[in-house]
């Protein structure tokens, strides 16, 4: 998949500048901006006013675990991918990492294709995981004109809706008192071609059956309706 570069931010939280020189150069021909941050703090102060699509994170920092970073990401919900980079082998950090929703983890020291495969993913997950979102939002309808209902059995009407309104075809709508015929009808009649046209809404049960014929269809008695 081809990553968008103009949107593509990566943050590197270290504080070794040998090694920060060396993600530098690894990564000078990807097509990524990189931003380099020393301390937790700055890293913190950073995250409240940018969003970065990775962030390579050093869990040895000077001023605190980087895992305080990677449980900020997840409590404010940052669409960040997470690739936690430590000198660490132990199976409780691998473990807390994951917990706390990091997308990868590389340990020290390793090799220039490692980082850049790993990084390249973390990008794609993150393309991939934007467009599921945008997706979602189109399909799962949490109002629709005024019906109201984020259900699976209430986002199937809405679908039916939009099918229906398409075509020219009369349309019976069936329910039990108060389920919302008419509230159906009226987004049917939105969604169509028809929307400039007036919408009349009309209680045929309270019209005999004489009276229906000639109010709705100017018809009299012996006579062929007038359309």
């Amino acid at each position: 998949m081809k990553i968008d570069s103009s949107q593509s931010t990566v943050l590197l939280i270290e504080d070794n500048l040998t090694v920060t020189n060396m993600y530098q150069i690894f990564l000078k021909n990807e097509p990524v901006k990189l931003t380099c941050l020393k301390t937790g703090a700055n890293a913190l102060a950073y995250l409240q006013q940018t969003t970065p699509t990775v962030i390579l994170l050093d869990l040895g920092l000077p001023d605190m675990n980087g895992m305080k970073i990677l449980e900020h990401v997840q409590q404010q919900q940052l669409s960040s991918s997470v690739i936690v980079v430590t000198a660490d082998k132990s199976v409780k950090i691998v473990v807390e990492a994951m917990r706390y929703g990091a997308f990868d983890f590389i340990e020290k020291p390793f090799q220039k294709n490692r980082l850049i495969v790993t990084l390249r993913n973390a990008l794609q997950h993150n393309v991939l995981s934007k467009k599921v979102e945008i997706y979602e939002h189109k399909l799962k309808h949490q109002r629709y004109h005024s019906l109201i209902g984020v259900s699976q059995p209430m986002q199937a009407i809405y679908h039916i809706i939009d099918n229906i309104a398409k075509s020219n075809a009369s349309v019976l709508i069936t329910g039990e008192t108060g389920t919302g015929k008419e509230l159906c009808a009226q987004a049917i009649y939105k969604e169509s071609q028809r929307q400039n046209k007036p919408f009349i809404a009309i209680n045929c049960a309270a019209i005999t059956k004489d009276l229906m014929e000639s109010g709705i269809f100017d018809m009299l008695k012996g006579h062929l309706p007038v359309l």
